[in-house]
C-alpha cells in the first residue's frame, strides 16, 4: 500500500510533508502517513480481489471496506530485526524511531485484535506467513 497509496501529511493543514529519519516526537504529533483513500477507494471499484499490505494513520477510513482484515503479531525483537533488514524503506531504522514503534506495537495489535483483525504469528519466516495469509484468504 505504501507505494503510491500513502504519503506523510500535516495534519492541521492537509499538506504534503517531507519525512526524513530521526524525526521528533512533536513532529510524528503533526503528522501522519496517510492513505489516499478516494484512490483506494477506486481501486477496490475497478477491481474483484484486493488485497492491502501496510497500515496507516487513517485506516479507519478504510478497513471496513475489506471483507478481511488481519494483524501480524511478533516479539519486539522481530520486528526491530525486521525493520533494521528490509530494503523498501528506511522508515524504522533510526534509534528513535524504534523506540517510538516499540511503545506503540503492543496497543497497536491489541486495538486492531479488538476491532475483529484475525492476528496471525509473524514470528516465523516470511514465506510461511505468506502461506499462511494466503491460506486464510482462501479460507
Amino acid at each position: 500500500m505504501d507505494q503510491g497509496l500513502c504519503h506523510w501529511e500535516n495534519r492541521r493543514t492537509g499538506g504534503m510533508a517531507g519525512w526524513e529519519p530521526g524525526r521528533s516526537e512533536a513532529w510524528y504529533a503533526e503528522h501522519g502517513w496517510m492513505c489516499n483513500v478516494p484512490e483506494l477507494a477506486s481501486i477496490i471499484g475497478a477491481n474483484t480481489d484486493v488485497v492491502v499490505v501496510g497500515i496507516s494513520s487513517n485506516q479507519e477510513e478504510y478497513l471496513k471496506e475489506f471483507d478481511s482484515v488481519f494483524v501480524l503479531t511478533c516479539s519486539p525483537e522481530t520486528m526491530i530485526k525486521r525493520l533494521n533488514t528490509r530494503t523498501d524503506s528506511d522508515y524504522g531504522k533510526h534509534p528513535a524511531e524504534q523506540a517510538r514503534l516499540l511503545a506503540w506495537q503492543k496497543s497497536f495489535e491489541e486495538e486492531m485484535i479488538a476491532n475483529g483483525a484475525r492476528p496471525l504469528d509473524g514470528e516465523r519466516p516470511t514465506e510461511q506467513v505468506v502461506d499462511d495469509l494466503v491460506r486464510e484468504m482462501m479460507g
